[in-house]
C-alpha cells in the first residue's frame, strides 16, 4: 500500500511544476499589455489636453464663456487730498457806530449801501444846545485870556499878588480844556464813518431820539475780509501757515483763492476741533457772515499710485485686494494682490508701494472684476 502511494504524489507534483510555468507566461503577457495601454492613456491624455489648450485659445463658442473684463494702466501720477469744511465770511473792519452825546435824528445824510470816506458824516443829530454851550465856552475862555494876560504883565512888574496871578492862570487853562471838551462833544454828537466802506444798515429812522447807547448804523470795509474755519484735529498737523485754499461761494458757484493765515492752538473739547483764519482779497466779492465752502489741500503725493475706487475690494478679513492681469502664450490670468488704501479723494484711492505688490506699469481688470476669482483664464475686452 506504501509502495503504490509514493508514485501518485510525485506525480502530484510534478504536474503542479509544469502547470506553474504555463501561468507566469500568461501573466507576464497580461503585465505587458497593460503597461501598454497605460502609455497609450498617458500620450492620449497630453494629446487631448494638448488640443483642449488650443480650443481655449482659438474656439468663439468658449472664449465667449470666459468672464470678459477690461484693463486699467497703473502709472504713477500726482495725487492731492482736500479737506472739506465749511466757514464764515469775517469783514475785518466791521463796526457799529453811535452818537456820543445823544440827540433827535434831524436829518439822514447817506442812504443804506453807499459808499462814504472816513469821517463822512452819516446821520445828523440835533446839537443846537450843544452849540450854544460852545460858544458860551468860548466866551469865558476869551475872558480868561484877557484876564490872564493882564495879571501876568502886572505880575512882570510886580504888581499884585503870586496867588492873583495864579488864580488867573487857573481859570484860563481850566476854561480851555472845557472849551475842547465841549468841543469834542460836539463832534463826536454827530454820527461820523470811522473808515472807508459802505453803510450796511442804519437802525434809526428821520425823528427818533438817539442816545450813547444805542447804535446807529453799521459801517462795513469791503477791502479785505477773512473766514473762519473749524478743522478736525487730526489736521493739526498737516496744515500750515501760508497754504493756499480754495473758497467756493455757493450762491454763485465762483472760487476765489486764500492762503491760512492764522492757526489757532486751543482744541474744543467739544468737538475736537481748532480754528483756521483764511485771509483773501475780495473786493465786493463777500459780504459779512456770507457763508463759505472751503477746501484745504492736507496731501500732495508726487509720484503716487492712484486707481479707482471700483478696482478695489475687500474680503471677509477686511483686506483689500485687486487684480492684476497677467498674459503668458496668449492667455490671460487674474492675479489677486493685495494692497493696502492710504488715502480717498473724488472716487479715487491712493494706494501703498510696497515690495511684492504693485508696480508701474501693471496692468489691473477693472470692469468684470468681480465676476473672476485668482489665477483665473479670462478674455479681455480690447480697446475699452
Amino acid at each position: 500500500m506504501k509502495t503504490l502511494l509514493f508514485p501518485l504524489a510525485l506525480i502530484t507534483l510534478l504536474a503542479a511544476c509544469g502547470g506553474g510555468a504555463d501561468i507566469d507566461k500568461e501573466v507576464l503577457a497580461k503585465r505587458a499589455e497593460r503597461d501598454s495601454l497605460k502609455t497609450e492613456r498617458e500620450k492620449l491624455t497630453a494629446a487631448i489636453a494638448e488640443v483642449e489648450e488650443w480650443i481655449a485659445r482659438h474656439d468663439p463658442e468658449l472664449k465667449r464663456a470666459l468672464p470678459t473684463v477690461t484693463t486699467f494702466a497703473l502709472q504713477p501720477r500726482e495725487y492731492a487730498h482736500w479737506t472739506e469744511a465749511h466757514g464764515s465770511v469775517r469783514a475785518d473792519q466791521n463796526a457799529l457806530v453811535y452818537t456820543a452825546t445823544g440827540g433827535e435824528v434831524r436829518r439822514i445824510v447817506v442812504q443804506q449801501g453807499q459808499s462814504v470816506r472816513k469821517g463822512q458824516v452819516i446821520v445828523d443829530i440835533d446839537t443846537e444846545g450843544l452849540q450854544q454851550n460852545v460858544k458860551q465856552a468860548e466866551s469865558n475862555v476869551q475872558l480868561a485870556r484877557t484876564v490872564f494876560e493882564r495879571q501876568a504883565k502886572l505880575w512882570e512888574q510886580k504888581i499884585g499878588s503870586e496867588v492873583q496871578y495864579l488864580e488867573a492862570k487857573s481859570r484860563k487853562e481850566s476854561g480851555e480844556a472845557q472849551l475842547a471838551a465841549l468841543k469834542d462833544q460836539f463832534r463826536n454828537a454827530q454820527v461820523i464813518a470811522p473808515f472807508d466802506g459802505v453803510v450796511d444798515e442804519i437802525f434809526s429812522n428821520l425823528g427818533d431820539m438817539a442816545t450813547p447807547m444805542q447804535p446807529v448804523a453799521r459801517v462795513v470795509a469791503l477791502g479785505k475780509s477773512s473766514i473762519e474755519v473749524d478743522l478736525a484735529e487730526d489736521l493739526l498737523a498737516k496744515v500750515k501757515l501760508g497754504d493756499p485754499v480754495e473758497v467756493v461761494l455757493p450762491e454763485t458757484g465762483e472760487t476765489v483763492e486764500a492762503t491760512i493765515d492764522q492757526i489757532g492752538q486751543y482744541i474744543n473739547p467739544n468737538n475736537r476741533s481748532f480754528k483756521v483764519s483764511l485771509r483773501m482779497e475780495n473786493g465786493s466779492k463777500l459780504r459779512p457772515n456770507q457763508l463759505a465752502n472751503v477746501r484745504i489741500r492736507d496731501l500732495d503725493v508726487k509720484d503716487a499710485l492712484v486707481v479707482p475706487s471700483r478696482l478695489v475690494m475687500e474680503n471677509s478679513t477686511g483686506e483689500s485686494y485687486v487684480y492684476v492681469l497677467e498674459e503668458a502664450e496668449g492667455i490671460a490670468r487674474s492675479r489677486k494682490v493685495i494692497v493696502k488704501v492710504l488715502s480717498a479723494q473724488g472716487g479715487e484711492l491712493l494706494l501703498e508701494t510696497t515690495a511684492g505688490g504693485l508696480k508701474r506699469g501693471d496692468t489691473l481688470i477693472d470692469q468684470g472684476s468681480r465676476l473672476v476669482v485668482d489665477e483665473q483664464e479670462v478674455q479681455v475686452l480690447r480697446g475699452a
